[in-house]
């Protein structure tokens, strides 16, 4: 409840060998006035370690002579193992020896047996009032730590973040002097380790907001691992979807258990997550090195099409030019022409198949052969009179080959998605095709959303809003528009009958916003209006 201060409970252990002071000191005391939740009690040095084991002590009560060891030597392992614990001894003997080693165990107070229980309160306010002030200092302590550390790993992730963007120029004077700036210090025998992050794909589609959230989740994930592996590296969010961890090295690494290590992590992220994801091992360089080293990460990274969700190690070879396989563009373009569908996507997954067993496949590779695979798209489709822009939509050619384009696998997929458009606009197959399957599964996903256009669900499978209305209705007998009423006004029905929703919820998860308009199509669809198709469905089911 806003505005409750909640009081701390303490918990305090009582340890004598006597039964009877025991009890003396559970009942003598008032320990409800200093907000004492639990009074533990032990016999001997053993079983008084089983509750420290077990529980919280905030303060120990304890006698001085006992078997099976004293109480110095609990308060001395107490004192290794549970510092913050404060401690009180009681005892018959005034021996200014046994108050010289209680002090030398930093106990709080030593008192003489009989106790006085007031004077016993006193102590032990005095005893929690410390431990309170203690608890507070320790705070602000563990406050400013953080808050320095936190400051401090700022001041290097910016340093780190101006040496790669080229900010700070890779000059030894430079960046001695850029060091010294951000507060950054390391020893000139250091060398630096760069490890590449960068997600290839994401299994399920995300919003531009949540796949930045998931990239904020990898940075944590690696930030903790490398906290909880004792490595003192920096994290850092490149902004480009890619995460940099930078680790520093004074001696040799063992790169074969980085490696396993990091494949491991990989793999858990990837499951986690839905996504691909694949990381990239630099070699250990001076700091003059760290920001060429890290952009050859990423060159290894555009180039990398084929491998996934493991370590890839940089290797420093020189790599032929960038080209993919012949593909026989005249007899592809006479099936396309002659509209042989299926032997044509035979042809071409045998061709990505017989691609993807090469030793060297690079990025630029793949945007050559789209570039030059479109052509031929184009090239048939003029032969045929068409022009392009009916069929496509205007971003087809930009939005969606930046994602494909980094995987042989996404490419050919897509590949196979725009010959599939194009034979259909050339042959206008009868059958069901694919494409119109997507769009109907398309706005059964999305039905609830009142803005839904054609123009949104002819973006969705890149196409132009008119030819994509054309080889609906060829293919249903509904336009686009009829379509989506029909199995809004079908949703809704379902929700009148298997659901208590107010109609004009229901009218909402349907996507009407305007109560009386939904109550209009509906009436027109079923002669009925919503209330009234409720009341006779359900009186129907009962019957």
């Amino acid at each position: 409840m806003k505005g409750v201060v909640v009081m701390k409970q303490y918990h305090v252990l009582i340890v004598d060998d006597e039964v009877h002071s025991i009890r003396g000191v559970q009942a003598g005391v008032n320990w409800d006035k200093f907000n004492i939740s639990n009074v533990y009690t032990a016999h001997n040095l053993t079983s008084a370690q089983e509750v420290f084991l077990n529980n919280q002590v905030d303060l120990l009560l304890c006698d001085i002579e006992m078997p099976k060891g004293s109480g110095f030597d609990l308060l001395k392992w107490v004192r290794e193992n549970y510092p913050d614990t404060e401690a009180i001894f009681l005892t018959c003997h005034s021996d200014f020896s046994y108050a010289k080693q209680a002090l030398q165990l930093k106990s709080l107070n030593y008192l003489l047996k009989p106790v006085d229980y007031e004077e016993l309160e006193e102590v032990i306010e005095e005893a929690l009032e410390k431990i309170k002030k203690d608890q507070e200092v320790k705070n602000v302590e563990e406050s400013y730590l953080e808050l320095k550390k936190n400051h401090g790993e700022v001041l290097r992730q910016r340093f780190w973040l101006d040496l790669i963007q080229q900010v700070i120029p890779s000059d030894a004077n430079e960046i001695a002097e850029h060091l010294e700036k951000h507060h950054v210090s390391y020893f000139e025998s250091t060398t630096f380790l760069p490890v590449l992050f960068n997600v290839l794909r994401w299994k399920k589609e995300f919003t531009v907001h949540e796949e930045k959230v998931k990239l904020a989740a990898l940075q944590k994930v690696m930030s903790e691992v490398i906290s909880n592996n004792g490595i003192n590296a920096d994290v850092i969010n490149l902004d480009t979807g890619y995460v940099l961890v930078i680790i520093p090295f004074l001696s040799p690494v063992d790169l074969n258990e980085l490696t396993n290590k990091l494949d491991q992590y990989i793999s858990q992220f990837s499951q986690n997550h839905s996504c691909d994801l694949c990381c990239y091992l630099g070699n250990r360089v001076g700091i003059q090195d760290v920001m060429s080293m890290v952009h050859k990460l990423i060159e290894l990274d555009s180039n990398n099409v084929t491998i996934s969700n493991q370590t890839i190690l940089y290797k420093n070879e020189k790599k032929g030019l960038s080209s993919y396989p012949q593909f026989p563009s005249t007899e592809w373009a006479n099936l396309m022409k002659s509209g042989q569908k299926e032997k044509f996507l035979d042809q071409l997954n045998n061709y990505f198949e017989r691609w993807k067993t090469l030793d060297y496949i690079t990025g630029q590779s793949l945007h050559l052969f789209y570039q030059d695979f479109l052509q031929q798209i184009f090239y048939v489709l003029q032969v045929k009179g068409i022009q392009a822009n009916q069929v496509f939509s205007q971003n087809l050619l930009t939005e969606k080959p930046v994602k494909v384009l980094k995987s042989l696998c996404s490419l050919q997929d897509w590949i196979i998605f725009i010959v599939e458009v194009t034979m259909n606009q050339l042959h206008l197959p009868q059958e069901k095709g694919s494409v119109v399957d997507v769009v109907k599964q398309y706005i059964q996903n999305h039905l609830g959303e009142q803005r839904l256009t054609r123009e949104d669900i002819a973006n969705y499978v890149y196409l132009n809003p008119d030819y994509l209305t054309r080889i609906f209705k060829k293919q249903t007998g509904l336009s686009l528009s009829d379509y989506l009423q029909q199995q809004r006004i079908e949703y809704a029905k379902n929700l009148l009958v298997e659901t208590s929703l107010p109609v004009s919820e229901v009218a909402l998860a349907a996507g009407y916003s305007n109560f009386s308009y939904f109550s209009t199509i509906f009436k027109k669809s079923t002669e009925l209006n919503p209330m009234e198709f409720r009341r006779l469905s359900l009186s129907t089911k009962k019957s």
